[in-house]
């Protein structure tokens, strides 16, 4: 039973006020009000973005109805008077039908800040991930040209991802799976081989050769050159197919890195598509699905819409995906016995799992949508149930200058590139924006308001907010003290700060449950909202100190006040350092 004076609380106060309700849950079922099969299942804890609706919010005494006699508000009243007992909560109203609304002691919140200033940077990690070994697979391109724009979109979802679930304690691998084999790789050797023969002023007689578009491949073309002369011309196909398509995948390859790298995205490990099938890795899924008779022949019938590439009208082997909630069978080796491109990427998830990961994250655009439910079943299959692969889709970046579409690439022909892309805006309002919306609703990124300078700017904003905090910490150690051993006095806060101020402590002290609830839901846009609601909290309140001098940060004539300041000022600075973290932006210093 919770006492007055008995601590209880921690970081996560959304995860602290559901320990309490726990608690209570069971002092209930001990005192015969709730049924001993009580359960705190669909019971929301909530922060309300409304002030007067308390600093914390929960639907419990709605959920608990279902296992007691008494109605919702009796319930409520009675959830009321023992949270009132816990020391760090001040007031609890009780509205119907039966929401409680807690409030809680500004000294509960002074003491928070106290345990954010002296974690620093590390506020708000946790430890959910503990043991848990996660493989996060993105970007993953054809090594067949550039990176374009919607590449970009899931290479930053999935480093963001990636930064977000290892500040909660899990073990990630960042992985990028090369599509080094298959008729796109015999496609690209062939293309090189022609703009080689382009450069050397041969004319090449076979127009029927696919030739990927745009000048990287002639740059490639010419490289061999300066090494090789032209010791290639007129060689068999036999002997010269594999030397160009590996040339033209290092060095596609090589740029892909680059590219990436230059907006500060790095991977743990390249997985190759030609070494999985060296492993005879197909035939091992072959034969583990074999034997759980999860493979008949049979016919699929037309799907509707677009064409699946792997479908065919005659009997061919099929998975029998259905059976784990897919609408379809698929097929996993074509009439002409080739394996299909389903069969392969089964081999490669397979693979993932030999290696011991306890979940997969995949990141894939919005094109591959319709394979969804067929790798979730192969993966379901393959660790009889016990290992869960998660697919996020990034949808199309619509791109657009002065709010007009922006269709064309001199470089490649058709797209624009992420470097061309990186050039124009910079890594970090890049990785920003695109990280502004929901991976699975498509957007617009405007080059230039991107660029803009001005609070229309999110980035532009949230830095702003950050750049202010540096100058009324570079004013406070220049006019008034140089000590960061601030004498904090609770008192001080309660007879000074206004309910703004208070404000910006609740928002700040809610980050740990923001960081936690991003890495569970994979949403790391979330983090995005609340730096940008937590620099218009700031921001607000600079403005008011334009107006009223007693409410600036910095009073020369008043120490005690000031100090009070200048520590929600520090402790803001501690979160946004944490964000940037995660979102891999650098900090701004000064505007």
């Amino acid at each position: 039973m919770q006492h007055k004076n008995m601590k209880c609380y921690m970081s996560n106060i959304v995860k602290n006020f559901h320990n309490c309700i726990n608690n209570i849950c069971n002092q209930l079922i001990n005192e015969k009000i709730l049924d001993q099969n009580t359960n705190l299942n669909n019971i929301n804890i909530d922060i309300p973005s409304d002030e007067n609706r308390g600093d914390i919010s929960t639907n419990a005494a709605l959920i608990f109805r279902k296992f007691s006699s008494l109605n919702t508000m009796d319930l409520a009243n009675i959830i009321k008077d023992k949270l009132l007992n816990i020391d760090f909560i001040f007031d609890v109203i009780v509205v119907n039908p039966g929401f409680i609304n807690v409030f809680f002691t500004n000294d509960f919140l002074i003491d928070e800040l106290k345990n954010l200033n002296t974690q620093g940077v590390e506020y708000g990690s946790n430890n959910i991930g503990k043991d848990c070994k996660i493989n996060i697979e993105y970007v993953s391109a054809n090594p067949t040209g550039p990176l374009h724009v919607a590449h970009s979109r899931g290479a930053v979802f999935g480093d963001v991802l990636s930064n977000l679930l290892e500040f909660c304690g899990y073990e990630v691998t960042r992985e990028y799976y090369v599509n080094d084999s298959g008729s796109q790789i015999i496609a690209l050797g062939e293309s090189l081989y022609k703009r080689y023969k382009e450069q050397l002023n041969i004319k090449d007689e076979d127009a029927k050769i696919h030739l990927y578009p745009g000048k990287y491949l002639i740059d490639i073309a010419n490289e061999i050159i300066k090494t090789d002369g032209d010791k290639w011309i007129n060689t068999p196909l036999e002997d010269r197919a594999e030397y160009f398509q590996n040339y033209a995948i290092k060095n596609i390859l090589k740029g892909i890195n680059d590219d990436l790298n230059s907006i500060g995205i790095y991977f743990d490990k390249y997985s190759s598509e030609k070494d999985i099938i060296k492993k005879n890795y197909i035939e091992k899924v072959f034969s583990l699905l074999k034997d759980q008779d999860l493979l008949y022949l049979g016919n699929l019938k037309k799907p509707k819409g677009n064409i699946d590439e792997d479908w065919e009208s005659r009997k061919q082997l099929l998975f029998k995906s259905t059976s784990f909630g897919d609408e379809s069978d698929r097929p996993f080796k074509k009439s002409n016995n080739d394996w299909t491109y389903f069969a392969n990427d089964s081999a490669y998830h397979y693979d993932k799992l030999q290696r011991g990961y306890k979940k997969l994250i995949n990141i894939w655009g919005s094109d591959h949508i319709g394979y969804v439910k067929r790798m979730k079943s192969m993966v379901r299959s393959l660790s009889n149930s016990e290992v869960e692969l998660e697919i996020n889709i990034c949808q199309l970046v619509h791109l657009k200058k002065d709010n007009k579409p922006i269709k064309m690439s001199k470089r490649t022909g058709n797209f624009i590139t992420l470097k061309e892309l990186t050039d124009q805006v910079g890594s970090d309002a890049l990785r920003y924006f695109m990280l502004r919306r929901k991976n699975d609703a498509q957007m617009d990124f405007d080059l230039t308001k991107v660029i803009e300078k001005n609070n229309d700017n999110p980035i532009f904003y949230i830095n702003y907010a950050l750049a202010r905090s540096n100058s009324l910490i570079e004013i406070f150690n220049d006019k008034i003290k140089k000590s960061n051993n601030f004498d904090l006095n609770k008192e001080n806060f309660n007879k000074y700060l206004v309910k703004e101020e208070w404000k910006i402590i609740k928002k700040l002290l809610s980050w740990p449950h923001i960081v936690e609830n991003c890495a569970i839901k994979s949403e790391p846009h979330r983090l995005i909202y609340y730096l940008e609601e937590l620099s218009a909290l700031f921001h607000s309140f600079w403005n008011l100190g334009k107006e009223q001098k007693s409410l600036r940060f910095i009073d020369e004539n008043n120490l005690e006040k000031t100090i009070c300041k200048i520590y929600i000022i520090k402790s803001m600075q501690n979160i946004f350092k944490c964000a940037y973290k995660i979102l891999g932006i650098k900090i701004i210093d000064r505007m």
